[in-house]
């Protein structure tokens, strides 16, 4: 497993958990979108199919992923990348906190997110232990009247393998 697949798998599944909402944020756009992120954590520790089709749902058809390097990917490639993850992933751990959100003049959301993710990883050479932490930033808006996560930016991603840091990029 490659440091780009994983930074690109957290990417994709920044998760929130019940931590306290910007005053300007609606309570009820608020429930919905911590409500999309822990379906993709339930993925993450148990990544049926099922599970994984309502935590890629949330992403609009038009979602782009831009990784700490600025290469961008589309959310094909994002939910190709991430359930390939998955399927080798045997996560332990997935502890997600929202750092702030903000309403946005034109009604969408932003949101700053911390993730960390702990497991082991089966690849072609062996088991690995895996312990991942992200900060990203997410901005949601309301597509067809459905709020969809729209575009995501990771602004700092750590990525260690059995012990080793293999990626420490981002601000």
């Amino acid at each position: 497993m490659t440091s780009k697949c994983t930074a690109a798998f957290i990417g994709a599944l920044v998760f929130s958990s019940a931590a306290a909402y910007a005053a300007d944020v609606p309570s009820d756009v608020y429930k919905t979108i911590t409500g999309d992120y822990a379906l993709s954590c339930a993925a993450v520790l148990d990544p049926t199919d099922a599970k994984l089709t309502a935590a890629f749902g949330y992403l609009s058809p038009d979602y782009v992923d831009t990784d700490v390097k600025g290469k961008t990917l589309t959310r094909d490639q994002v939910v190709a990348i991430s359930t390939q993850f998955l399927k080798q992933l045997h996560a332990t751990a997935c502890e997600p906190s929202v750092l702030s959100q903000t309403l946005n003049a034109d009604g969408s959301v932003t949101v700053i997110t911390q993730l960390h993710i702990a497991g082991s990883i089966e690849s072609p050479n062996g088991k690995h232990d895996v312990d991942a932490s992200q900060k990203a930033q997410d901005t949601w808006k309301q597509v067809s009247g459905t709020w969809m996560l729209v575009q995501g930016l990771e602004l700092h991603t750590t990525v260690k393998m059995d012990g080793n840091t293999i990626q420490d990029e981002g601000q």
